[in-house]
């Protein structure tokens, strides 16, 4: 064992602390935004026809946000102040803000909770559709659809 994982007690409880573990859990979440990206495909392919009609890849992004992810409800409720989520929830749906955001904003956010998907999005130069869930942040392009 190389001594990255350490046991502690806290409060009296044995609390493991693995970083790689913690990379690898992260790693999969990441791989598992993939089931919201290809679920919302016809939603994404709309918004890519409209970036391409009438703006700049460099200025904006297409946003897929579960509400109920720890990150994606504040960054929803920036995007889309005052919506009623509850509604979706009442319905049995889970509540995802769709649409399409600035892309320096979104940078910006992802940059405080997911410094690899801010990175990721800073070097795709093309339409990019941010996925945020499961606690991550992922990028996708249109041809990952």
């Amino acid at each position: 064992m190389d001594g990255r994982a350490v046991v502690r007690i806290v409060d009296g409880q044995i609390v493991l602390d693995d970083p790689d573990a913690l990379a690898m859990i992260r790693a999969i979440e990441k791989h598992n935004c993939k089931g919201m990206f290809t679920l919302n495909k016809e939603r994404v392919r709309y918004f890519v026809d409209r970036i391409r009609q009438r703006y700049s890849p460099k200025q904006v992004v297409i946003t897929l946000i579960n509400v109920d992810d720890p990150h994606g409800g504040p960054i929803a409720d920036m995007l889309m102040p005052g919506q009623d989520w509850q509604t979706y929830r009442d319905r049995g749906e889970m509540p995802i803000a769709r649409g399409i955001a600035d892309r320096k904003s979104i940078e910006e956010v992802l940059a405080l909770f997911d410094v690899e998907a801010a990175d990721k999005l800073r070097r795709n130069e093309g339409v990019a559709i941010v996925v945020v869930d499961r606690g991550v942040a992922e990028i996708f392009a249109p041809e990952d659809i």
